[in-house]
């Protein structure tokens, strides 16, 4: 019979078969394909285990009366000697215990199914004594059961912190081959779904543990208290997707987060930990502090990581080619990038793989285009290095609907030429904050800002021309005039 059918038939709980499967009293055989083949002898033999371990009989003199090291009468004897210092509550196991003990049975010939029926038989009209105020003795006890962790947040925050440590690898991972892990968007993600999936069997397999796992005093083993296989920790990784998480559907998942909880809260063991024994010592505020370091300590070494890998290839000072290699690089990894790159005399070239891809210019979308000339870089050199970059552009008495100016590409230039100066901050956050800074500048009317190895000018003269209608800049009259410069000088002073 299945393990489903020895429960129905037995009464005794999956959990509690589990347990006396992994302490040698039940040994079933296994099927073709693996699964548990549970005999009528298998069914007997709990039932008498059942019973005995609910008059209070040791899983211990359990095993020795099943070896034939122990009589039954010595080991009733020893439970009601134990049973007369018990409560009332318990006066009913001494009446079935005194019962059994007069019959004179052994383990091998003991007919469980009547003395059962007594401990489960309801208080009697009359009945003397006071062990018949309760209407049945103790159930099972509780440490019949393989232990599981019924913590939701402990829990919870091992695997959030698993779940972060494998994301965190992934990044580091992306940035030393070169890629920028915000571009990866959704492949990022169900990469570390697939790699924790082998990371934390294998683990489970070495130690017996996880990395959150063991930060809070968590250990998973089997049933015989031994490391999880691999490939049962490869299950119980996909059943804790689907049945902890729903695979992370929509609203499907917050259904089934919230039904794990609901497990824990009522002290029942979630479905992908069947067969394990999840084991925790008594939470200590240590375990939280010790998580927190952890994922602080985690997070500033892959925030280290994608710092470094943010900076350009080249520092200190650039001769024109080193800067054109530098703005390519960055171009690419920071996404910035088009269809043109710098040559190693700082002027743009097209991409020969992109020219077949162009289909509509942007003198076909503006009656004036001041790309073409206005976005080239003239560069400042002095012994041979270079000190400014600077882009400028004239328009005037022009009949447009959308005039636009480079100024995006001054950051462009700031990444490249100020990003591997000594001043330069390495923490991605400090120079996140300096674009920041420059994003809100006043580009309409022109300024001059100061940051850490760089000054940034912006001069911008106009008449009669422009203003923001929404949809671009539009003209105002037919006489009008434009001009801007914009430089990013090194500050050495």
């Amino acid at each position: 019979m299945t393990s489903k059918e020895m429960e129905a038939r037995s009464g005794v709980p999956r959990a509690n078969i589990r347990y006396y499967e992994a302490e040698g009293l039940l040994a079933p055989a296994r099927s073709g394909n693996g699964y548990r083949d549970y005999s009528e002898e298998d069914l007997r033999t709990l039932e008498k285990i059942k019973l005995l371990r609910r008059l209070g009989v040791t899983i211990e003199e359990l095993r020795a009366l099943r070896d034939g090291k122990a009589d039954l009468s010595a080991v009733l004897d020893r439970r009601l000697t134990e049973v007369g210092g018990e409560q009332a509550a318990l006066g009913r196991v001494e009446r079935v215990c005194g019962d059994l003990r007069q019959t004179g049975t052994t383990f091998a010939g003991l007919d469980p199914g009547k003395y059962l029926a007594d401990l489960d038989a309801p208080a009697l009209p009359g009945e003397g004594g006071p062990w018949w105020d309760k209407a049945s003795a103790p159930a099972l006890p509780e440490t019949d059961r393989l232990p599981t962790v019924h913590s939701a947040s402990r829990r919870f925050f091992a695997r959030t912190f698993d779940d972060f440590l494998v994301w965190m690898i992934l990044v580091v991972g992306l940035c030393l081959l070169g890629y920028n892990p915000t571009q990866a968007g959704l492949a990022l993600n169900l990469a570390g779904v697939v790699l924790l999936g082998v990371l934390e069997p294998l683990s489970l397999r070495l130690w017996g543990t996880t990395p959150g796992k063991a930060l809070l005093g968590m250990r998973l083993t089997g049933a015989d208290g031994k490391n999880l296989p691999y490939s049962e920790g490869v299950t119980r990784y996909i059943m804790m997707l689907g049945w902890g998480l729903g695979f992370y559907i929509p609203i499907f998942s917050l259904v089934m987060i919230i039904r794990s909880a609901w497990r824990c809260w009522k002290e029942e063991p979630q479905p992908w930990d069947d067969g394990v024994a999840y084991i925790a010592k008594p939470f200590r505020p240590r375990y939280a502090a010790a998580l927190l370091l952890a994922a602080v300590l985690v997070l500033t070494a892959a925030e280290a990581v994608s710092s470094a890998c943010q900076l350009p290839p080249n520092k200190g000072d650039l001769t024109v080619a080193e800067f054109a290699e530098n703005y390519n690089r960055q171009a690419s990894y920071l996404g910035f990038g088009g269809r043109t790159y710098l040559d190693e005399a700082g002027r743009w070239q097209e991409k020969p793989e992109d020219s077949s891809q162009i289909t509509i210019s942007l003198d076909e979308l503006m009656d004036v285009n001041p790309w073409d000339d206005a976005r080239v870089f003239h560069y400042t050199v002095e012994d041979g290095h270079v000190t400014a970059v600077t882009m400028s552009g004239t328009f005037q008495n022009a009949t447009t609907t959308w005039v636009d100016t480079p100024d995006s590409y001054v950051p462009q230039v700031v990444v490249a030429l100020a990003w591997g100066r000594e001043e330069a901050s390495f923490w991605s956050w400090s120079r996140q904050a300096q674009m920041r800074e420059l994003e809100e500048a006043d580009w309409e009317r022109g300024f001059t800002l100061h940051q850490p190895g760089v000054v940034i000018t912006a001069e911008v003269e106009q008449t009669g021309f422009y203003y923001y209608a929404g949809i671009g800049w539009q003209p105002m009259e037919e006489e009008n005039y434009l001009s801007f410069t914009y430089t990013v000088a090194l500050d050495n002073g």
